[in-house]
C-alpha cells in the first residue's frame, strides 16, 4: 500500500511536470475547434456559430485532466473586407487542480477573395492568459520516505503569489476552394497554418524567465459531398437531410519538443456523423498513439438554425492504458 502511495504521488509530480513544459492543450475534435486552433477561420462561412467543448483525459488516474472551452465566431458579409470575429473562454485544469489555466481570447479576421472558387483569410488573437498553481497540494522530494511515503515537510518556500497573468498573440491563415465533378456535387478544400504565443510569453511563477514555447499549428480537409450543399464538419454551414459527406483530413502540431499528428476520417449521413482518426508522436505510421472514434447527431431546428453533438473516445494504444 505504502508503495502503491509513493507511485502515485510520482505520477502526481510527472503530470505536474508536464505541463510545466508548457504544451498546449490537444483536441481530438480539432475540426470543431477552429477559433482554438486559427484566428483566420473565424467567420469562414457567414453566420453565426457557438460551440462547447469538454475534454476528459485519462479519467481513472487520481489526477485526471480536464479541459472547458466556449467559442463562438461571426461573419457578415455586407462589411467590406470583414472575414469575421470570434471569442474563445478556455479553462484548463491539470492535475484535479494543481494547475489551472484560465483563458479569454478574441478574434478577427480578414477576408482577401482570390477567384470566383477560392478565397483566403488571415486573422490574428489577442488573449489573456492566468495560472495558478495551488502549492499546497504539490508533493517535494524532500518530503516523501522510501517506505512511509509523505511524512516530511518541505524546505521549499513558495512564493508570495501563485498567480501569473500574461497577454498572449496567435496569427493564421485559412486558404478554402470550391470545385465540383461528375461523380460529386461539391468538392471542398481547406487547409490552414497559424502559430501561436508569437512573442513567447513569461510564464514562470518564481520569478525567472520561462518563455512560453510557440506552436505552430497546420490543418487541411478535403469534403466530397454527394447530393448536398456544400460544407463539412471542419467549417459548418446548414446541410440538407440527404446529404452524404466524405471528409478526410488531417492537421499536425509541433511545440517545443512536442509533435503530433493525426489523421483521418469523418462521414456524414443524414444526421449522423461517424469518424475514425489516429494520433501519433511518431513518424512511424504502424505506432499510432491513440485510435479514435467519434460519433454524433446534426439536429436541425429550422432551415437556419441547428444543433450538433458529438462525442469522441480514444483508445489509448501505449503503454499508459494499462494505468
Amino acid at each position: 500500500m505504502k508503495t502503491t502511495r509513493i507511485y502515485l504521488l510520482t505520477l502526481l509530480a510527472a503530470l505536474i511536470s508536464s505541463f510545466a513544459q508548457a504544451q498546449d492543450p490537444l483536441f481530438s475534435q480539432f475540426y470543431n475547434n477552429p477559433v482554438y486552433y486559427n484566428p483566420g477561420a473565424v467567420g469562414l462561412t457567414p453566420g453565426l456559430r457557438a460551440r462547447f467543448t469538454v475534454r476528459d483525459q485519462w479519467p481513472e488516474l487520481p489526477a485526471d485532466l480536464r479541459n472547458y472551452t466556449f467559442s463562438m465566431d461571426f461573419a457578415e458579409r455586407n462589411i467590406p473586407g470583414s472575414g469575421g470575429l470570434g471569442l474563445m473562454v478556455m479553462s484548463d485544469n491539470a492535475g484535479s487542480g494543481y494547475m489551472k489555466t484560465s483563458t479569454v481570447g478574441l478574434s478577427t479576421a480578414v477576408r482577401v477573395p482570390l477567384q470566383e472558387n477560392m478565397v483566403a483569410q488571415v486573422g490574428i488573437m489577442t488573449s489573456f492568459v492566468q495560472k495558478r498553481l495551488n502549492w499546497d497540494n504539490l508533493v517535494f522530494t524532500d518530503q516523501l520516505d522510501p517506505v512511509y511515503g509523505n511524512i516530511y515537510e518541505s524546505s521549499f518556500q513558495e512564493p508570495t503569489s501563485g498567480n501569473v497573468v500574461y497577454p498572449d498573440f496567435s496569427t493564421g491563415g485559412v486558404f478554402r476552394f470550391t470545385e465540383s465533378s461528375t461523380t460529386f456535387s461539391s468538392i471542398q478544400g481547406t487547409f490552414g497554418l497559424a502559430v501561436h504565443h508569437l512573442f513567447r510569453p513569461n510564464e514562470s511563477f518564481l520569478g525567472l524567465t520561462s518563455p512560453l514555447p510557440r506552436k505552430l499549428a497546420i490543418t487541411g480537409d478535403m469534403v466530397f459531398e454527394i447530393d448536398g450543399d456544400s460544407d463539412g464538419p471542419y467549417f459548418q454551414r446548414e446541410g440538407k437531410k440527404n446529404t452524404f459527406k466524405i471528409n478526410p483530413g488531417f492537421i499536425y502540431e509541433s511545440q517545443a519538443d512536442f509533435k503530433t499528428y493525426m489523421i483521418g476520417l469523418n462521414l456524414l449521413k443524414s444526421a449522423i456523423y461517424t469518424g475514425v482518426w489516429f494520433r501519433n508522436r511518431t513518424s512511424e505510421l504502424a505506432k499510432s498513439n491513440d485510435l479514435i472514434f467519434m460519433l454524433g447527431i446534426n439536429a436541425p431546428f429550422t432551415s437556419q438554425t441547428r444543433m450538433k453533438i458529438n462525442y469522441t473516445y480514444d483508445f489509448v494504444m501505449t503503454e499508459i492504458r494499462t494505468a
